[in-house]
């Protein structure tokens, strides 16, 4: 997104800071949408705005801090709900990030999604995952560090419990593994909630290589429940060739009980510059239904 400043403060007499930032982004979408899912249809117009605040720092000592406030999300976003914003740190110790962002398990691997539409629908199908692990078990306000140092980073991160008169729960603790060799990364996440007995662990490989992209992530959860011992593999592929962009991803669950859940997702963009692209998405899950949309998104 194109960000507008709104203000730069030079601190300098100040004892404690050096410089704040302030910016400003948005994006809008308008377009069409429609598609067969759970025995309903419908066609339909469709908009969406959405306007992001991005506010940082730095300290006399070298540190930088900063914040970012998603207005799209944003009802009810401090105190300990973490709706769209979250909060950081970072120095030569590393990065400490509070708020709405991920676990070391989503932090590791890459999605299998490229590209965009306007509802997304690559990315909803039953076959997608989106690697979220474990996140978002209690509220969803995640505390995660992470360090790196050359082509090697790390992460660690905790969501604690949501306090519900019945005494307290274990956290969800995540790690998270990412090395690039050669443009190629491997990232390996785990995240386990003990009063639960839930665990996954996953891993993925990207890279890109003569316009093309390639992702494939497998993960492995196990629970308490049925239906969350379940194995997930997924694909994605891309293609850029100047302004245009083409992707299909395709994803398949397979639970230990029997049964699979799978759908693929395809994108089209194409970007007209200045921050307006056209977009195309199709999604098909297999044997229920399918969406599409087709519109505009336009970033500021």
């Amino acid at each position: 997104m194109k960000k507008i400043l709104l203000a730069t403060t030079m601190l300098a007499g100040t004892a404690g800071f050096a410089a704040a930032e302030v910016t400003l982004s948005g994006y809008a979408e308008m377009g069409i949408v429609g598609g067969y899912n759970w025995g309903g249809c419908t066609t339909q117009f469709y908009q969406d705005i959405d306007v992001t605040f991005s506010m940082s720092g730095e300290t006399d000592g070298g540190l930088t801090f900063g914040t970012s406030i998603d207005l799209d999300e944003a009802g009810n976003s401090f105190g300990d709900n973490d709706g769209g914003t979250s909060v950081y740190i970072s120095g030569a110790f590393g990065k400490l990030t509070l708020g709405d962002t991920d676990g070391g398990f989503d932090w590791a691997l890459s999605e299998t999604g490229m590209g965009t539409a306007i509802t997304d629908d690559h990315t909803t199908h039953t076959g997608y995952s989106g690697n979220g692990g474990l996140d978002g078990w209690y509220d969803g306000q995640i505390l995660r560090y992470e360090y790196s140092a050359g082509d090697f980073a790390a992460a660690a991160s905790v969501e604690m419990d949501d306090f519900n008169g019945s005494g307290i729960d274990d956290p969800v603790i995540g790690l998270g593994m990412k090395y690039t060799m050669s443009g190629v990364t491997l990232g390996v996440g785990y995240q386990s909630n003990d009063d639960a007995n839930e665990e996954i662990i996953g891993a993925s490989v990207s890279g890109e290589t003569g316009g093309i992209k390639y992702v494939v992530n497998y993960s492995d959860r196990s629970g308490s429940a049925p239906w969350d011992n379940r194995s997930h593999m997924g694909l994605g592929l891309g293609y850029t060739s100047g302004a245009l962009m083409v992707s299909a991803n395709y994803g398949v669950f397979d639970y230990d009980g029997g049964g699979q859940w799978d759908g693929y997702g395809l994108v089209a963009n194409y970007d007209l510059g200045g921050g307006a692209v056209v977009m195309a998405g199709y999604a098909s899950d297999v044997g229920i239904g399918y969406q599409w949309s087709l519109g505009l998104g336009m970033s500021f």
